[in-house]
């Protein structure tokens, strides 16, 4: 049995199920005994009215979530984050050393037996040399699944993931774009999956149906003001948002419905009936990373969605993605036939995160199983270098067994 710990801001029980609870329950029943460590939340966090907890199924606490599975929560004093202006940020990046003191003696006890740590983006990534510090024994992956820039991280911390991730023994991404942003000896291309098996479509939750039926799985990133002007350009389109709203928009055209948080199968139901999958992610720099990121993206690909998003997603790799500012695109989705594409499941990606050698993804596009499962790409593919205009890292497969600490130790 091998021992798992995941370090991720997401709750172990919340409503909005992230990648990384669906690979924690994956790894569990694969007979692994996983401690899942909520991290990123903080008492100012609190003060703050945070959000997620909104999303929580309950009251967030450490303990048993399932056989072989355990989960663990607190509140640190502060937590790495961003109030929007570089000298502040610059002002308080001492006082975010006491989110690693506050973690140093946790982390000692929770890994003390564990061989293989998964880091999620964002604020746990913060804790890495505390990790390797406490617990030099185990294999830590950076599992990155979002872009810094795009969570508001504090500049700090963007600046610093290269030499952050470099402490790691390996890097996971779904994205060629983020790979292609960190030089790392050991970069796998993993890609997002789905759920196996994916609650049954039901009734059509739409009826009355709108002539057109479209869908935002999710309020990640999203930019209402696209959405607004998407509704006002096609009236006879109906537009669901499934997911919590920081601010609530003062106005809104009627043809857009607010769902709120929605349990999964109930999400799931409205995916399988809609005609249109939208992804209005906000149009900044580092989007690019969500055309395979994006659960919801990943869902609409597996029904056989057209996908309207921003133009810096889309990619010819993957026909579904339209930019939603090409008008054109907006009357294709309208006659498009569904085209269900062929997804891996997230116990295929549980298996990976926790195999010694190289992964076997698929394709960037969509490809038959068949194909797939025979491609190896253990480094970035050339077009996403290319794009980015740096070089491939000349990555091994392998994760290397250097534990050497450069100079962030006292983040």
């Amino acid at each position: 049995m091998t021992r798992i710990a995941i370090l991720t801001g997401h709750l172990a029980r919340q409503r909005r199920r992230a990648s990384l609870n669906w690979v924690a329950d994956a790894l569990a029943r694969q007979g692994h005994r996983v401690t899942l460590v909520t991290v990123g939340h903080s008492w100012i966090s609190w003060l703050r009215r945070d959000p997620r907890l909104a999303g929580a199924d309950a009251p967030p606490r450490s303990g048993p979530v399932a056989p072989n599975f355990d989960t663990v929560f607190a509140r640190s004093p502060i937590h790495p984050f961003s109030t929007r202006s570089e000298r502040l940020d610059a002002l308080l990046r001492p006082a975010h050393s006491l989110f690693a003191r506050f973690w140093a003696p946790r982390l000692r006890h929770i890994l003390a037996h564990t061989d293989r740590v998964i880091v999620e983006s964002g604020a746990p990534l913060v804790l890495v040399p505390t990790i390797r510090r406490v617990a030099p024994h185990a294999h830590i992956t950076y599992r990155v699944n979002d872009d810094l820039r795009c969570l508001r991280a504090p500049g700090w911390l963007v600046r610093a993931e290269p030499a952050l991730a470099a402490i790691c023994d390996r890097v996971s991404t779904a994205s060629p774009h983020l790979a292609a942003r960190l030089p790392h000896r050991a970069v796998t291309l993993d890609p997002m999956d789905r759920p196996d098996p994916l609650p049954a479509p039901g009734p059509d939750p739409f009826a009355p149906r709108a002539r057109i039926e479209a869908i935002s799985a999710g309020t990640t990133q999203i930019d209402m003001a696209a959405l607004a002007e998407l509704a006002t350009d096609r009236p006879d389109w109906r537009l669901h948002v499934v997911g919590r709203l920081r601010h609530g928009p003062p106005s809104l055209p009627p043809n857009i419905r607010l769902h709120g948080e929605c349990g999964f199968d109930d999400t799931v139901r409205m995916i399988a009936h809609a005609d249109v999958g939208l992804a209005p992610y906000l149009d900044r720099p580092g989007v690019a990373y969500q055309a395979t990121n994006s659960n919801r993206v990943a869902l609409y690909r597996h029904f056989g969605l057209p996908i309207l998003a921003p133009p810096a997603v889309c990619h010819p790799a993957i026909p579904a993605l339209m930019g939603w500012t090409d008008r054109a695109a907006r009357d294709r989705c309208e006659t498009r036939p569904r085209r269900p594409e062929i997804l891996p499941r997230w116990a295929d990606l549980a298996a990976r995160l926790v195999q010694n050698g190289p992964t076997d993804p698929p394709e960037y596009a969509a490809t038959p199983p068949e194909i797939a499962l025979n491609r190896r790409s253990p480094t970035v593919p050339p077009f996403a270098s290319t794009a980015s205009g740096a070089s491939p890292p000349a990555a091994s497969a392998t994760a290397s067994s250097s534990h050497s600490r450069p100079a962030f130790e006292h983040l």
